[in-house]
């Protein structure tokens, strides 16, 4: 169950590129004035963001890396809330999980790096699965139009990136398009396959909700699907695979840039460990340097 009390949050930016997240996972990324992600200011209910899923196919268990959006009761939780950084640490059924949420200060980017351990006493196979609803234009137009906004988004599955890329088409000549991607990343993927989804009905079900998603059923599969879809999300889902002891760290990488050339270059860069690394190591030095300068 989710706390009764009134969600903290914190404030991660580089100038252009913002996120703002709540204790319990909650939140939106925006740039230079449009929301990336789709946002409701809601405090009783706080279930709109990017979230992460972990399936265990075998227990048949499925719980998120924070409190929402599946609102699973874990057997410890905990969120930190650090200078150019967002923590959430929390165990479920002797899976323990750290996710590290940070804004690039070089690039209009964000990191969420997911390390988890197994700390039970045998193998464990997990689905991880990312989910975010894709806005690409100004929120309170999202908000008064969202069926028809939602028709000038346009997706594409670049498989060997392991990423999806975002493209908002045109209305009128000259206007902006602006192109996001979502990227996953790890070392442990073991040749196992990454699938992908794009299409919000084909992975929240009829009648469903990002609280029980169809995409996470029991042997659910993520269709692939892509192009001009009428409700553009981004979900990745890779599956790894943990001995006892062993432990797995998944990069999960969202930018944004004002051309689609533009973002594929961004896509190409952050397919490196290093630049993730570098966005993780040097948030805090940034952010301690804006209070430094503000104060």
């Amino acid at each position: 169950m989710a706390s009764a009390r009134p969600p903290q949050v914190h404030l991660l930016s580089n100038g252009n590129y913002h996120v703002m997240v709540s204790s319990a996972g909650g939140g939106y990324s925006r740039w230079r004035g449009l929301a990336l992600t789709r946002w409701r200011e809601d405090v009783t209910c706080d279930n709109w963001g990017a979230f992460c899923y972990i399936r265990d196919p075998a227990e048949g268990h499925v719980w998120s890396t924070t409190t929402q959006p599946t609102l699973q009761q874990a057997d410890s939780y905990e969120a930190v809330f650090s200078p150019g950084r967002a923590t959430f640490r929390r165990l479920d059924h002797g899976i323990d999980v750290t996710t590290d949420i940070a804004v690039s200060s070089d690039d209009d980017v964000e990191l969420r790096r997911i390390r988890i351990s197994n700390r039970s006493s045998v193998r464990r196979t997990l689905d991880i699965t990312s989910y975010a609803e894709i806005v690409l234009a100004p929120g309170a137009t999202d908000s008064a139009h969202p069926a028809f906004e939602k028709l000038f988004v346009e997706t594409e599955i670049l498989g060997e990136a392991q990423a999806i890329v975002c493209t908002r088409r045109a209305r009128a000549p000259g206007e902006p398009t602006p192109s996001m991607f979502h990227l996953l990343a790890t070392q442990q993927l073991q040749g196992e396959a990454v699938s992908y989804e794009t299409d919000r009905a084909r992975f929240i079900g009829r009648g469903r909700s990002t609280t029980d998603p169809q995409a996470l059923d029991r042997n659910a599969v993520l269709s692939g699907s892509a192009g001009s879809v009428l409700d553009p999300v981004a979900a990745i889902r890779c599956c790894i695979r943990l001995d006892p002891g062993e432990a797995a760290t998944v990069d999960l990488v969202t930018g944004v840039a004002s051309t689609h050339e533009a973002c594929t270059d961004l896509v190409r860069k952050y397919q490196q460990q290093a630049m993730a690394d570098r966005v993780v190591c040097s948030a805090s030095t940034y952010s301690q340097a804006v209070l430094s300068a503000l104060a």
